[in-house]
């Protein structure tokens, strides 16, 4: 294992790094002997390379696209799991594309759910307050 100090938006972190082949751990020696923060970014690269090449990621991700088959081309659907804090539309309401629909809290932040597409609000399947998952179909547009 190699310790490196690293600054990131000017806070010091310390991280440890274990070698793990032969040759890439030449080419990490080599490249962050050098000190320069864009030496050590490129000495990152090959590792992340073999990471990616794991059939798991990659079947995960099709499970996630083909699992919501009965979302309909007007469902507005939540991104990730959060609450509602506040609805901007009513049933009914025209809607232009990139409207500001409603807003979920995820991970302390507030998340604007914009409209897809221009149209009107045919129903909102969600209350302010409501705890929603992953897709979970908050309004629909027609």
């Amino acid at each position: 294992m190699k310790k490196f100090r690293v600054e990131v938006d000017g806070e010091e972190f310390i991280v440890n790094v274990e070698e793990i082949g032969s040759e890439s751990s030449s080419q990490t020696a080599a490249s962050t002997s050098s000190g320069s923060a864009g030496s050590r970014s490129s000495a990152a690269a090959p590792k992340a390379k073999s990471k990616k090449a794991a059939p798991k990621p990659k079947s995960n991700a099709q499970k996630e696209i083909s699992a919501p088959a009965d979302i309909g081309e007007g469902d507005i659907v939540a991104p990730m799991p959060g609450s509602i804090l506040e609805i901007n539309v009513k049933k009914g309401d025209s809607v232009s594309k990139g409207d500001v629909l409603i807003v979920l809290e995820a991970m302390k932040m507030e998340n604007e759910i914009t409209a897809a597409q221009a149209g009107t609000v045919k129903d909102i399947k969600v209350r302010v307050g409501d705890s929603v998952d992953a897709e979970d179909i908050l309004l629909v547009i027609e």
